[in-house]
C-alpha cells in the first residue's frame, strides 16, 4: 500500500508521530468507513483548513462522491495545487478503474497532484495505479492516523460534529437530505429513465429502463430490469427478464441476456446476446433485499435516479 503519510505533511495527511498511542479513544477506521459521505468530506475539509491550506469549493456528483482543490503552502515561494477526491458511495473503496478515473479528472486541473480517500481501502490494482499516476492513496486507516495527529481538542472537536445526530444514512448528493431504505418489492417496479451522458458508477434495479435519445452512458455494474429501452447509446452488462428493444439510433454494447431482443430500423447490437431459457429465478433474489433512495420530497427531478447501495 503507498504510504499516505510521505507527502502532504502541510495537509495535514501525514501521521505526524506513528509511535503515540491514541489519545482519543473514539476514533476508528470503522467508525470513518460507516460515515456519511457529507461528514466524511466535513472531516477531510476541516483537517486541510486546520493544516493552513487555502481551500477551494466542493463538487458534489449525484454518485456521492465529491472533489475539491487546495493550496498546499500557499504563503510560501513554492505553492503546491492539489486536488483531492473521496470515492463515490456505491464503491467507497477503490479499484483500478477508480483510480484511472481519477487520473484522468487530475488532467484538468494544471499543476495539480492528486489526493484519493477511499474509506473502505485499496485493491492491489488500485494501488498499483496510483502509484503509476502518482496519487496518494489514504483509506480509513489514513485517516484516522491523521486524526490522531491533531491536536487532541481539535480531533475531539471533529469526532462530536462528524457523529451528531444519523452520521451513518447516506445524505442524498441532489437535495442534501438524508435517503431512505426502501424495499426491493418496491423498488423492482420504479421505472427510471436515463437523459445525461456519463458513467453510472450505482446499481440500477428497476421495472423498466429507457435510455433516452442522444444520450451516451455506460453502466459500470451489471442493470437488471424486466424491460429495457435503448433509443441512445449504452455500453455494460444487461440481464432483462422482458424484451430488450432497440429503436431508431439505439445501440447496445457489452452483454445482453434477455427473453427477447426486438430490433428496429436503425438499431444496432455490438457484443453477446442470449436468450433466457425457462422461467427466470427470482427478480428479487437476484439483488439485495433493500437500497437507499431519495424520495424527491424537495421536487428535485434528479433526485428520482439516486440509488445506493448499502455498505457491508
Amino acid at each position: 500500500m503507498l504510504d499516505p503519510f510521505v507527502t502532504l505533511q502541510e495537509a495535514g495527511f501525514s501521521q505526524r508521530n506513528r509511535g503515540e498511542p491514541s489519545r482519543l479513544e473514539g476514533w476508528s477506521a470503522e467508525l470513518i468507513t460507516s460515515l456519511d459521505w457529507v461528514r466524511l468530506s466535513e472531516v477531510a475539509r476541516s483537517v486541510v483548513a486546520e493544516a493552513g491550506c487555502e481551500l477551494a469549493g466542493a463538487i458534489v456528483r449525484q454518485d456521492g462522491s465529491v472533489m475539491f482543490g487546495m493550496i498546499e503552502c500557499p504563503k510560501t515561494a513554492r505553492p503546491q495545487r492539489a486536488l483531492v477526491k473521496i470515492t463515490p458511495w456505491n464503491e467507497w473503496g477503490a479499484t483500478a478503474e477508480t483510480v484511472q478515473r481519477f487520473a484522468q479528472e487530475i488532467t484538468t486541473a494544471k499543476n495539480a497532484r492528486g489526493i484519493l480517500i477511499a474509506p473502505a481501502g485499496f485493491s492491489t490494482a488500485a494501488m498499483h495505479a496510483a502509484q503509476a499516476h502518482q496519487i496518494e492513496a489514504v483509506d480509513a486507516s489514513g485517516m484516522l492516523a491523521v486524526l490522531q495527529a491533531l491536536p487532541v481538542e481539535k480531533s475531539d472537536f471533529l469526532f462530536h460534529i462528524a457523529t451528531a445526530g444519523d452520521y451513518t444514512t447516506p445524505s442524498c448528493p441532489v437535495c442534501k437530505k438524508k435517503l431512505q431504505r426502501i424495499d426491493q418489492e418496491t423498488l423492482t417496479l420504479l421505472s427510471r429513465t436515463i437523459d445525461t451522458n456519463g458513467l453510472i458508477a450505482e446499481t440500477v434495479v428497476c421495472d423498466s429502463l429507457i435510455i433516452a435519445p442522444g444520450c451516451e452512458v455506460t453502466f459500470l455494474h451489471e442493470v437488471r430490469a424486466r424491460s429495457i429501452h435503448v433509443q441512445g447509446r449504452a455500453e455494460g452488462d444487461f440481464l432483462c427478464h422482458g424484451p430488450v428493444t432497440l429503436h431508431a439510433g439505439g445501440t447496445l454494447s457489452g452483454s445482453v441476456a434477455a427473453s427477447s431482443l426486438n430490433v428496429r430500423d436503425g438499431g444496432q447490437l455490438l457484443g453477446q446476446f442470449r436468450i433466457l431459457e425457462g422461467k427466470p429465478e427470482s427478480f428479487i433474489k437476484e439483488v439485495r433485499r433493500w437500497h437507499w433512495c431519495c424520495r424527491g420530497e424537495e421536487g428535485e427531478n434528479a433526485c428520482a435516479s439516486v440509488l445506493f447501495e448499502p455498505h457491508e
